[in-house]
């Protein structure tokens, strides 16, 4: 195992801790965390009900390559190598990194406001402090740069083709969140619109 191989598994592991840990406190208080796909049809709920599908795919992918696992399910299309180049790799460690400060700081601000998904019974409070006075959507944009740092990393076609698939796949929540958003907390949450951009 190299460095980057270290660092994606170490990361990837802190991320998860965090994650799991965030979701049985919020559990424990009687928030439900998991909305994706509740009470929506169509287009909207397979978008959100396959993220149950391919995050554990991606997860077992980055678990193949971090550890050199002798493990191949994906075609050799899909995992061949495009670029090996450690200046590539750096930049990958250093969006992750900053993917994962940027992620644990949303939860911080969040306080037991956050979910997977929309929340159309408890949604919780408008959060606008924190980094989400920089962001609408900081935990989305932390996403985007870990999901980027792990294509150039390991800078293969399936690694690359997550990355673009999530980043459409967050905006099309995203914009779903807003009309929610307007609708539950109106001019508050129009004026804030106006104040932060949606992402940086």
């Amino acid at each position: 195992m190299t460095f980057f191989d270290y660092f994606q598994f170490i990361t990837l592991a802190i991320f998860l801790m965090v994650f799991i840990g965030r979701t049985l406190w919020l559990r424990q208080k009687g928030t439900k965390v998991f909305t994706l796909g509740s009470g929506k049809k169509g287009f909207s709920a397979l978008l959100e009900k396959s993220f149950f599908v391919f995050f554990p795919i991606w997860l077992i992918e980055v678990g193949i390559h971090s550890m050199h696992l002798n493990i191949q399910f994906l075609p050799d299309v899909l995992i061949a190598q495009i670029v090996n180049n450690w200046i590539v790799q750096t930049v990958g460690a250093v969006a992750i990194l900053a993917g994962l400060l940027i992620f644990c700081l949303a939860l911080i601000s969040f306080k037991s406001s956050w979910r997977v998904g929309i929340d159309t019974t408890a949604p919780g409070d408008l959060i606008t402090t924190g980094v989400f006075s920089i962001s609408r959507n900081p935990i989305f944009f932390a996403m985007d740069l870990y999901f980027l740092g792990t294509f150039l990393i390991y800078s293969n076609l399936f690694f690359l083709l997550s990355f673009v698939c999530m980043v459409f796949g967050f905006e099309f929540q995203i914009r779903q969140e807003e009309i929610f958003l307007s609708k539950r907390y109106g001019d508050s949450y129009q004026q804030y619109m106006e104040q932060v951009s949606r992402y940086i």
